[in-house]
């Protein structure tokens, strides 16, 4: 059933942590660097907000240079140490500090650092990333699919600290009642970096598929708590999972990533087209029971955009998510706030 072995799905995610700590140990005394400089080190500027939410929330350790990491313009207050303790430690290191922060000629950027690693841009963790995510995007098959389904199930990961709660749901198509339902807790290999979703959660996902496969209770369509092909690299979660396992998934999300929606009025039950890089990947659904909020459907793997509104429709009930999407959502969420 899985394509990938669990080894090579793993060996695929760095430990950005560890990365960035190597990272920020090499800034030398007497200079700073920002979050997006380091976010830019790691091979993605979009990775500046998790750097930022690092430092705050960080194990500090006696050798930790934490504090030669400022905000914007050298302004303080991005460690974990608090802004007073941060310019003591620079000033001690020869950092001039003035009331907006720290003077500019301190700064010292992403190539500079690259410099002093010793770190190639064909090196950088994410980029790595965003490579095999364009190496599989030309593995996703956009097809019919070859009959109706006879079961659908939903996937979700929800979080506590660094464990992560996978749910597996499947439910009869069209009825749409709940025949089995497990879940794995695992430990969060990765952060959550827009865009970069699947490598935080293909592992728990693959773990909970590959259990109930085993029950055989493997659906014959994976709907999944993320986007498909409506990502910015044309590889989100749901076609990661779906090229992996080589089974038909649906994306499904609240919000819409990337792409261009119709400009109509949206009917309970209806849908609206939208476009990525000029394909229609996707639709905008609202459930036939009037929801005020629709769901945002992508293509995954193995299935079309018409394959994705016929699965899915019949399968809302009171709620703004779909039954499978919905159930695996809740008992994750219950899962987790039981863990310590």
């Amino acid at each position: 059933m899985v394509t990938m072995s669990e080894s090579e799905v793993d060996d695929v995610v760095p430990d950005l942590e560890a990365i960035l700590r190597q990272c920020i140990a090499a800034i030398p005394p007497g200079r700073v660097t920002t979050c997006g400089a380091l976010a830019e080190l790691l091979g993605d500027r979009q990775a500046a907000r998790w750097v930022g939410t690092w430092l705050v929330e960080h194990t500090h350790l006696e050798e930790c240079a934490c504090h030669r990491v400022v905000r914007v313009g050298g302004r303080l207050g991005r460690s974990g140490i608090g802004a007073d303790v941060q310019r003591d430690l620079l000033r001690r290191e020869g950092v001039a500090v003035l009331p907006g922060g720290v003077s500019e000629e301190a700064i010292i950027g992403p190539q500079e650092l690259a410099s002093l690693l010793g770190i190639e841009d064909e090196d950088r963790p994410l980029r790595k990333l965003r490579a095999i995510q364009e190496d599989l995007r030309k593995k996703v098959i956009i097809t019919p699919l070859p009959a109706d389904p006879k079961d659908c199930a939903g996937v979700d990961v929800s979080y506590r600290g660094q464990w992560a709660v996978a749910v597996y749901c499947r439910v009869s198509w069209p009825g749409g009642e709940k025949l089995y339902e497990t879940s794995v807790v695992e430990r969060a290999r990765f952060p959550y970096i827009t865009s970069y979703l699947a490598f935080r959660e293909l592992s728990p996902m693959l773990s909970v598929i590959r259990k109930a496969a085993r029950e055989d209770q493997l659906a014959d369509v994976i709907a999944v708590d993320g986007s498909g092909l409506l990502h910015p690299r044309g590889m989100g979660i749901a076609s990661h999972l779906g090229v992996v396992i080589d089974r038909p998934t649906i994306g499904i999300t609240k919000t819409l990533l990337c792409g261009q929606m119709e400009q109509k009025e949206l009917l309970p039950g209806g849908t609206l087209a939208v476009e990525w890089e000029g394909r229609h990947l996707g639709v905008v659904l609202r459930s036939q029971r009037g929801h005020a909020q629709p769901v945002f459907l992508s293509v995954g793997h193995r299935i079309d955009v018409e394959g994705c509104v016929r699965v899915i429709r019949p399968l809302f009930a009171q709620h703004r998510l779909p039954d499978p999407i919905y159930w695996a959502d809740r008992l994750s969420r219950a899962l987790a706030r039981q863990l310590k």
